[in-house]
């Protein structure tokens, strides 16, 4: 099958698949619609700043070690309330802002250069450094927007993220535009890389290649990337209430959605002998 036409045939796929989940489980199927809205989540660079630092915490691991969410009263007293301007002058590099979660924090062993503590440090500091140099909302959202030409320029946005600021692979950088409202950035994670390479969909299970055919998929179904992203996430993780998984369907769906692929390819393959 041709790479457009498969790719309208599995979304569609996916939609049928995610709705028949909704329905099973007794769910309204309008709570489909609440997952694909999303507004603008930032007013400001502090907006921006914070959700930097959410981004830097989500790396494997990291999350139950830093625990931002829990102590986030103590991070905005150390990074005053996220004012990236403010940070990149209190602390002049990374060991200095280690330096004051140590005291804070009570932290330990910290020396190691793969101490997570020691990595999100460095990620702030870069990515403060990063999100100082515009002036406000506008200029940075002016920014993003030079990105948005086609899937190469919108990939080579989230690679630049990744060079600037330490700790922010690829996927990362993804997960942090997304997140910030930018619908044109999907995050390639384990499910959706899964997914996509297992059904012929991605050439590799490399991140690069995978988000450029979520992108390319996005534009051969007239939907934006973050509704791609969304549905297979959720496919995958099943999360379809909050936190609180439905069961996931991943391993279900990629064999069901092959064996039609597979029939399809013999249907086309008897035809063309019919017509020979």
């Amino acid at each position: 099958m041709e790479k457009h036409p498969k790719y309208k045939f599995v979304f569609e796929e996916a939609k049928n698949f995610l709705k028949d989940i909704i329905i099973r489980h007794n769910m309204n199927i309008s709570i489909l619609d609440a997952h694909m809205q999303q507004e603008q989540k930032f007013d400001n660079l502090f907006d921006a700043q914070r959700r930097l630092i959410i981004s830097l915490q989500n790396r494997v691991m990291m999350p139950g070690v830093i625990q931002f969410e829990k102590i986030e009263k103590e991070f905005k007293l150390i990074l005053f309330d996220y004012d990236p301007n403010k940070i990149v002058t209190a602390y002049k590099n990374a060991d200095e802002l280690l330096e004051k979660f140590k005291s804070k924090f009570n932290l330990k062993k910290t020396e190691n250069k793969r101490n997570l503590w020691r990595k999100f440090s460095e990620g702030i500091v870069s990515g403060s450094k990063f999100i100082a140099s515009f002036k406000n909302k506008k200029d940075f959202d002016d920014f993003i927007k030079t990105f948005a030409h086609n899937k190469y320029t919108k990939a080579a946005l989230p690679m630049l993220l990744s060079k600037e600021i330490s700790g922010f692979g690829f996927a990362l950088a993804c997960d942090f535009l997304k997140e910030l409202g930018y619908r044109d950035y999907p995050k390639p994670d384990v499910i959706l890389i899964d997914i996509f390479y297992r059904l012929g969909l991605s050439k590799s299970d490399e991140q690069y290649e995978v988000y450029k055919s979520i992108v390319e998929m996005s534009e051969a179904v007239g939907e934006d990337a973050y509704i791609v992203d969304k549905i297979f996430w959720l496919i995958g993780s099943g999360k379809l209430a909050g936190n609180k998984s439905v069961g996931r369907n991943r391993e279900e769906f990629i064999k069901s959605v092959k064996t039609k692929l597979q029939r399809l390819a013999l249907d086309v393959e008897q035809t063309d002998i019919q017509i020979k």
